[in-house]
């Protein structure tokens, strides 16, 4: 990877990542928080029904259960709560999940792991790997926002249930206690560490699948993603306009300058084609060509045009690299509909413009 497209990585890829839709796979938003399929949630909230079953029986075959601070009835109603209440947030984040749920349903698992460790009897208590099940199930699904979030809730759960265990239950400190609270923190910073290199890699892999890595701009496979929505909602009264735009003497450009100057012009007009048009929808489409969905009817469309004509103009004067462009546009729903047919009737009107019959 060049240093420049390192350079677009950190400058812009969480903010275009957060407008990734869930239907293509986990999409990051401004919070950190990579939002799963929903097939993906069902299988959390699965695990929390086993822990549920696993829970109610551990202590259902206890004998000789001795309360600490709830009766063994007691005990099972809190689980029964639990599975109510894991049920209708089940079905709300199956609706729409958002930060909200996600971090109640974590605070709920906390809750239940804590009461599940302060009445486990046994000195070194099992119940406490639990902890460890919310927290990677919260940050394996959903990042690393998430999974920090849980690891500071789990070792607050965990401080919370031992005291409790040592000030009322009767137990004491050992040795086993303590190899298990290091081997607890290691294990969850291991993790974590582990976490953040795959968090990277997602992010890039995700970049990488929806924006061209030399100008910074979509490519093809974002291109369609995004406009085919926008032109939903295209109508008379909402009119949207699609540029498509070639770069002139190109080739010339990287047969007397060097590919380098050939590499600056693309990132160069990919960036004017951005601030003149203040568009998202911004496309490499490939080589030389460039596209461009902007939601406004032909007039402002054309005042965009004739803006970007004047920027690259001076820009190549400016920078001794003698080119130009040529623009074909469409408009819908006077054209079309579908981007398919947008990309005809503009290529169709550039290949007259480069003609010099427009």
């Amino acid at each position: 990877m060049s240093d420049n497209t390192r350079y677009l990585l950190d400058r812009r890829t969480i903010s275009r990542l957060a407008d990734q839709e869930e239907s293509n796979g986990p999409k990051l938003d401004s919070q950190g928080y990579w939002w799963p399929q929903k097939v993906q949630i069902a299988v959390q909230f699965m695990t929390r029904y086993v822990f549920f079953a696993l829970g109610s029986l551990f202590f259902l075959t206890i004998e000789g259960y001795r309360p600490l601070i709830l009766s063994l009835d007691a005990l099972l109603v809190i689980y029964g709560l639990y599975f109510v209440v894991n049920t209708v947030l089940f079905i709300l984040a199956m609706r729409n999940i958002s930060v909200m749920s996600l971090r109640l349903s974590m605070m709920v698992d906390m809750f239940m792991v804590t009461i599940s460790v302060i009445h486990d009897p046994y000195p070194v208590p099992p119940s406490a790997l639990a902890y460890l099940m919310v927290v990677f199930g919260n940050g394996m699904r959903y990042g690393m926002r998430p999974f920090a979030e849980s690891a500071v809730v789990a070792t607050l759960g965990l401080v919370l249930s031992y005291g409790v265990r040592y000030r009322l239950g009767g137990f004491n400190v050992s040795a086993a206690d303590l190899f298990y609270g290091l081997f607890w923190s290691v294990l969850v910073f291991y993790a974590f560490m582990l976490m953040g290199q795959v968090d990277n890699q997602r992010k890039l892999l995700a970049y990488r699948s929806r924006y061209d890595a030399l100008t910074g701009v979509l490519n093809r496979n974002g291109f369609f993603e995004d406009a085919g929505k926008v032109l939903e909602s295209a109508s008379a009264d909402s009119p949207k306009t699609l540029l498509f735009v070639d770069i002139n003497d190109f080739k010339s450009v990287n047969d007397r300058f060097g590919h380098a100057a050939g590499d600056r012009v693309l990132q160069e007009v990919g960036k004017i084609l951005e601030e003149s048009t203040e568009s998202n929808l911004v496309c490499r489409w490939g080589g030389d060509e460039f596209v461009v969905l902007i939601e406004s009817g032909e007039l402002l469309a054309k005042q965009h045009a004739a803006r970007i004509e004047d920027r690259i103009h001076l820009w190549s004067r400016g920078n001794g690299l003698p080119f130009g462009i040529s623009l074909g546009m469409s408009q819908a729903p006077v054209d079309g509909n579908d981007l398919e047919t947008l990309l005809s009737v503009a290529d169709i009107k550039l290949y007259k413009s480069k003609s010099g019959q427009a």
